[in-house]
C-alpha cells in the first residue's frame, strides 16, 4: 500500500505557485507546460509525496500507461522513434510499455488490455492490420504514427512519402540515369504505396522513356540483398536504384560489393529515411531524409490531447522531408558491356 502524503495537493500547489487542478494534472500525466511542470515535481520531490495510484487510477479511469507497437526491433529506425515518444511521455509523466512482433497479436491485445493502456501509438501498421484495428474496437484510442490506414478511426501522422520518392527521381533523373530500379517496400504499408506511386508519377512527368524495373525487399535486410544481387547479375541491370528505407539501401549497397559493382561508378543508390548509420563515413547514403523524431513526437502529442478531448476531430499531419546527397549517387556514365544508363 502506497504511504499517505505527509503534505496535501493543496499545499504543494501553494508552495509551487499553481493551482490545484494543475498538480492534478501533473499527477495524472495530464497536459501542462514543462517548465511548470518541472516545478511542480520538485516540490513533491522535496516532500516525498507518495499519492495512492491505485485510487487514482479507479477516480480517473487513467493508469497513466501508454503502449508503443512497432515491427522491427533490428532497423535503427524505430529506436529513434520510439525515444522520442518516450521523452514526450516522460515530460507528462506517463509511461511505455513497448511491444514488437515477438508476441501474437491476439497476445499483444490481451496484454494491452490487461495493462489497461490509456491508448496506444503504432509505428508500423499496415492496412489489414491484426493489432490496429481490434485495439481501436475495444475502445483503446489509437494513434498510427510513420504509416497511415484509410478510414481507420485514429490520428494519424506520417512524412510526405510521396514528395519523398519525387525528390528520389529528380535527383537521379538530374544526373542522367535513364534506366532505373525500384527496390520496395512490404506491399500492404501505406508507405511503400506512396513511395512507388510519386517516384513512377515523377517519372512520367519528366522522362517518359526512362526505363523501370521493381524488385520486393520487403523492408527486410535479407530479403533486399537477395533481390539487389539477382537483379545486379540479370541481363537489365540499371544505372541506379531507388530503395523504399535506408536498411534496403544499405543491403543494396552490400549487394552490389558483391557482385562487383563500383557504387556510384557503376550504380547509383538513393535510400529513404535517413537513419543514424546512413551518415556513418564507410556508408555516406544519398537518401530522403525523413523527420524521425519529429514524427513520433507529433504522435505522442496527438495521443495526449486525444485523451484529453476523445470527441476532437480526427486529425492527419504530413511533415516535409529533405534528400540529403552524400556519396552514393553520381552523373551517369556508360557501363562496359551494359550500355548508356
Amino acid at each position: 500500500m502506497a504511504r499517505r502524503p505527509s503534505v496535501s495537493s493543496v499545499q504543494i500547489a501553494r508552495e509551487a505557485g499553481v493551482a490545484q487542478s494543475t498538480v492534478s494534472r501533473v499527477l495524472n500525466g495530464g497536459s501542462v507546460a514543462p517548465e511548470t511542470r518541472r516545478r511542480v515535481l520538485e516540490v513533491l520531490a522535496k516532500h516525498d509525496y507518495q499519492p495512492n495510484l491505485a485510487a487514482r487510477s479507479l477516480v480517473a479511469a487513467r493508469t497513466g500507461l501508454v503502449g508503443v507497437v512497432i515491427r522491427d526491433l533490428t532497423n535503427p529506425f524505430y529506436p529513434v522513434m520510439v525515444r522520442a515518444v518516450e521523452q514526450v511521455l516522460h515530460e507528462q509523466g506517463l509511461r511505455l510499455l513497448l511491444l514488437s512482433d515477438v508476441a501474437t497479436a491476439a497476445e499483444s491485445l490481451a496484454m494491452l488490455r490487461r495493462e489497461r493502456v490509456d491508448g496506444v501509438v503504432f509505428t508500423s501498421a499496415v492496412r489489414e492490420d491484426p493489432l490496429a484495428w481490434p485495439v481501436s474496437e475495444h475502445g483503446i484510442p489509437v494513434v498510427l504514427c510513420h504509416r497511415t490506414i484509410e478510414g481507420f478511426p485514429g490520428d494519424q501522422v506520417e512524412a510526405d512519402n510521396a514528395g519523398a520518392a519525387r525528390l528520389a527521381a529528380d535527383h537521379l533523373l538530374d544526373l542522367g540515369h535513364r534506366r532505373l530500379g525500384m527496390l520496395c517496400g512490404t506491399a500492404q504499408a501505406s508507405t511503400a504505396e506512396q513511395r512507388a506511386a510519386g517516384f513512377r508519377a515523377r517519372l512520367a512527368e519528366r522522362a517518359p522513356e526512362v526505363e523501370l524495373v521493381s524488385v520486393q525487399g520487403g523492408y527486410d535486410y535479407a530479403t533486399s540483398y537477395a533481390a539487389v544481387r539477382e537483379l545486379l547479375a540479370g541481363p537489365h541491370r540499371p544505372s541506379a536504384l531507388f530503395c523504399h528505407n535506408d536498411v534496403m539501401a544499405h543491403a543494396a549497397l552490400n549487394a552490389a560489393a558483391a557482385e562487383g559493382v563500383d557504387v556510384p561508378g557503376e550504380l547509383s543508390v538513393v535510400g529513404c529515411d535517413d537513419v543514424p548509420t546512413s551518415s556513418w563515413e564507410r556508408i555516406a547514403l544519398t537518401t530522403v531524409r525523413q523527420p524521425l523524431a519529429r514524427i513520433a513526437e507529433v504522435a505522442a502529442r496527438l495521443l495526449l490531447e486525444r485523451l484529453q478531448d476523445p470527441q476532437a476531430p480526427l486529425r492527419h499531419e504530413v511533415l516535409p522531408v529533405q534528400l540529403v546527397e552524400r556519396g552514393t549517387t553520381a552523373a551517369c556514365r556508360q557501363v562496359p558491356g551494359r550500355g548508356a544508363g
